[in-house]
């Protein structure tokens, strides 16, 4: 599954007491808490849907599948709390989040190119996905699993474009979308989603494909690399779904390695990133140049001398392919697929 993001909440329900209800005494599992606040109808091209409205989003929608529509609006409020606390807290956009599920390709093609209009080419190349532009998620519906895998992805572009004064490197950004997809259903309450990072079969198997096919993108090559050059000119091939792969276990690898050594450089990274601190950081670390590669394509490693300063980016990708091997070796697809660390092994 391809997907590329382009950069150009209210104060969240809490849900105690929700889930911690246990089943009623005939055995049936209590109903999942429901955040829509309003719901009206709502067509595309003639194709008729839903508006809802959640505190952090608001969703439009022509899917037809009446368990998928049911379901994604809690999904999006609950994915949408997990981002703002699962790395380190973040502050939550000022407004809700625009989501569309459109129920066919069709459809999305022809609002991609209304959106979009002359910049919609990339976009319409990729094959089986969708994106996030300027705060907006625009995808369709691709099946009871995959949809919200992409929800749980373009959630964290569109909270980016949204509420980050200062851009992500797009490794990172599409390392940290991807790290956010992992989940799975509440066996309690089977319309609530349980978030586990290393839950994610198709970017583990695709990391484990790419690791025994032949040597990792070395860091100091995968920083200058953007998934939607690599989907332009791929056509679809490994190479993009390599990049996303290879990004998620990069930030399993920031969040974990070495006893978390270096989780407090990205927890600031991020802060400072939404706070507008990070350009400058990087400029007074590496350089106007990294600085101004950041700024303008959101590329390059200075970000790695600026939160990482003890450690050269060849060292850190040495720790790093270390670290994917321990995870892809034998018996760690079963715990990152169970949600538990392969690396802590």
């Amino acid at each position: 599954m391809k997907r590329a993001a382009r950069r150009l909440a209210p104060a969240l329900l809490l849900l105690s007491g929700c889930a911690s209800d246990g089943p009623v005494r005939d055995g049936t599992p209590p109903a999942a808490p429901s955040f829509v606040a309003d719901r009206e109808p709502w067509a595309y091209q003639g194709n008729p849907g839903w508006r809802i409205v959640t505190p952090s989003v608001r969703l439009h929608t022509t899917t037809s599948d009446r368990r998928l529509r049911a379901r994604l609006p809690d999904f999006l409020e609950l994915a949408n709390a997990h981002r703002l606390t699962a790395i380190t807290p973040l502050r939550p956009g000022t407004e809700p989040l625009e989501t569309y599920v459109l129920g066919t390709r069709g459809e999305w093609d022809h609002l991609t190119r209304r959106l979009l209009g002359e910049r919609a080419r990339p976009y319409l190349r990729i094959e089986r996905g969708g994106y996030s532009f300027n705060g907006r998620g625009v995808f369709y519906d691709l099946g009871p699993r995959d949809t919200f895998v992409m929800a749980a992805h373009e959630g964290w572009h569109q909270h980016v474009q949204t509420s980050f004064t200062d851009p992500l490197p797009v490794w990172l950004d599409e390392g940290i979308a991807c790290y956010f997809e992992g989940f799975r259903w509440r066996t309690d309450q089977p319309d609530l989603p349980e978030f586990l990072p290393w839950s994610n079969e198709e970017r583990f198997d695709q990391l484990r494909r790419a690791a025994s096919s032949g040597p990792l993108v070395p860091l100091a090559e995968f920083f200058n690399q953007r998934p939607q050059d690599l989907i332009d000119t791929d056509r679809g091939g490994s190479a993009a779904l390599n990049y996303y792969a290879q990004a998620w276990a990069l930030v399993h690898f920031l969040m974990e390695a070495d006893n978390a050594r270096y989780r407090p450089g990205l927890e600031t990274l991020l802060r400072d990133a939404q706070g507008g601190r990070l350009l400058e950081r990087v400029a007074d670390s590496a350089g106007e140049r990294e600085a101004r590669l950041l700024r303008t394509r959101r590329l390059g490693g200075g970000s790695i001398a600026a939160y990482w300063p003890s450690e050269s980016v060849d060292a850190m990708d040495a720790r790093y392919r270390a670290f994917v091997a321990r995870i892809v070796a034998t018996g760690g697809r079963d715990l990152a697929i169970a949600g538990r660390s392969p690396a802590a092994r």
